[in-house]
């Protein structure tokens, strides 16, 4: 789809974006991460997936970028900055591609990726140690052009960095900064070739404060359910979405 021609009347879409982010945002404030997993594919059938991964994108800076001075000061730079340094060339490298693909295309990797980074979430402890510090940079150039290419670069360096198996502090730490980072250079290198419009900046900013809320509720069932019961939810709900998204790519 057009870029210019996303939708800006409160009208059926617009509803369904914004029930789609909150519950992205539920993900988010449960988990700690994983919007994007839930929110470019089901964007991406409703807009088309260029249009999904930046407003993604774009909505993720408040909660993102909020958590960023923090973890620039407690943040290992060691193990960020080899990983940081790569995203300076993947992100940009992705987007490009993002904007050249056929959307199809781009919609099945989607889905297939989704269905990986659930594999990977669920099996974490199993495959952790493929995950050293000599693989920062293979983490970076995977985590970035993924990132650039359907703004789903989270879960890879995410992985990555709990691996390490530094202090609880650290690691959160760690996370977001190179969090922070993969935002900013996403928001650069979608505006680099073209992917931020006037319309999609509008469906981002009326979409905020539907993730606000997600994350707010999210973290409010983390506190009073299973963790266990309602991750095993979460994840089925990402692989459902994953399965329509390829369904929608190929039929």
């Amino acid at each position: 789809m057009d870029p210019t021609l996303l939708p800006l009347t409160f009208g059926f879409d617009f509803v369904v974006m914004l029930v789609i982010v909150f519950i992205a945002g539920i993900i988010r404030g449960f988990t700690g991460f994983g919007s994007a997993l839930l929110a470019v594919p089901a964007l991406a059938m409703l807009y088309g997936p260029a249009q999904a991964v930046v407003i993604e994108v774009l909505i993720e800076i408040p909660v993102t970028l909020g958590l960023l001075p923090t973890a620039v000061r407690e943040a290992d730079r060691k193990t960020v900055l080899p990983i940081l340094a790569m995203f300076v060339i993947f992100v940009p490298l992705g987007a490009l591609m993002l904007s050249l693909a056929n959307p199809d295309y781009v919609k099945i990797g989607i889905g297939l990726f989704v269905l990986f980074s659930v594999l990977l979430m669920t099996q974490h402890h199993k495959i952790a140690g493929l995950f050293t510090p000599k693989s920062s940079y293979i983490v970076g150039a995977l985590s970035g052009t993924t990132q650039g290419l359907t703004g789903m670069g989270g879960p890879l360096f995410a992985t990555a960095l709990i691996a390490r198996n530094d202090p609880n502090a650290r690691t959160r730490a760690n996370i977001a900064a190179v969090a922070g980072g993969i935002i900013i250079l996403s928001v650069v290198s979608f505006a680099i070739v073209g992917l931020i419009t006037a319309p999609v900046l509008i469906s981002a900013a009326l979409a905020c404060p539907a993730i606000l809320l997600g994350v707010w509720t999210g973290t409010i069932l983390f506190r009073s359910h299973s963790h266990r019961n309602l991750r095993g939810l979460l994840m089925g709900l990402l692989v459902a979405i994953a399965v329509v998204t390829l369904w929608d790519s190929t039929f």
